[in-house]
């Protein structure tokens, strides 16, 4: 129970890494607000409770910031502060760059960036009043070594990566520890492109699971990275800060 009765907000986590992460929280004992624009985070706060969990699902669109700052107060009303911060949520446009579009371009930057640095604006205050708090951004290996098609994506995250260093610099003094975790290829809804699940094509096969581009042989699972956010949400990252931790199966050590 290393989260016992920690006050943990996590976004985008209607399915996939968020929903892992929202799960392995609330084993670990930690009070869930668990934040997407999809309906059935209420089907994922259903399920933990039924668990004994305590999990509150709130629905609403991260770039409204307003609705983002309500959401925040009502938060720390009802619970009097906010320990955990997890920015899981994201979006990515799979296009050619002459395809690309502007609108897209800032679509993406609003959710995957905006809205990070909107609840780390909104959250820290509270969190130094307590000198006390974990902030975890999900960022992204294509932060570290990005194919084509996904321009404005990779972007988004390596801005998170500095971004993340810059808060653990200036948070620091407030005890509040800010990282990063940068998955690799997670079996997740964003690895289905098109209909197709990624890691089920043959080049993946062949490429990176037969020809070990992942050195593991296989995609990774969301539990896998919801594991890694409770050690950097727990004290047991007491002296982790401005890291940005890469959970990739070994993905981006070969070549």
């Amino acid at each position: 129970m290393r989260l016992r009765d920690r006050i943990a907000l996590i976004t985008g986590a209607a399915q996939g890494i968020g929903a892992a992460i929202a799960e392995e929280f609330a084993k670990e004992g930690a009070i869930v607000y668990a934040i997407d624009r999809a309906a059935h985070v209420e089907q994922l706060a259903h399920r933990l409770q039924a668990s004994g969990a305590k999990c509150v699902p709130v629905q609403l669109d991260l770039t409204d910031h307003s609705a983002l700052k309500t959401c925040i107060d009502d938060v720390v009303a009802s619970e009097s502060g906010i320990d955990i911060l997890v920015n899981n949520a994201a979006i990515c446009y799979y296009e050619d760059l002459f395809d690309s579009s502007l609108e897209h371009w800032r679509e993406t930057q609003a959710v995957n960036l905006e809205a990070q640095y909107a609840a780390c604006k909104l959250v820290a205050p509270h969190m130094a009043r307590r000198k006390w708090g974990r902030i975890v951004n999900i960022a992204s290996t294509q932060a570290i070594s990005t194919e084509p098609r996904v321009g404005a994506y990779a972007a988004s995250k390596g801005a998170i990566v500095t971004f993340t260093k810059s808060l653990a610099i200036e948070l620091a003094p407030h005890g509040i520890n800010a990282n990063a975790i940068a998955p690799g290829c997670i079996h997740t809804p964003m690895s289905v492109i098109n209909g197709v699940d990624e890691t089920t094509t043959e080049l993946f096969q062949t490429w990176y699971v037969k020809a070990r581009k992942i050195p593991l042989a296989r995609p990774g699972e969301p539990s896998e990275i919801a594991r890694v956010a409770v050690f950097l949400a727990s004290d047991d990252a007491s002296y982790v800060t401005g890291h940005t931790l890469v959970a990739d199966g070994g993905l981006t050590i070969t070549f």
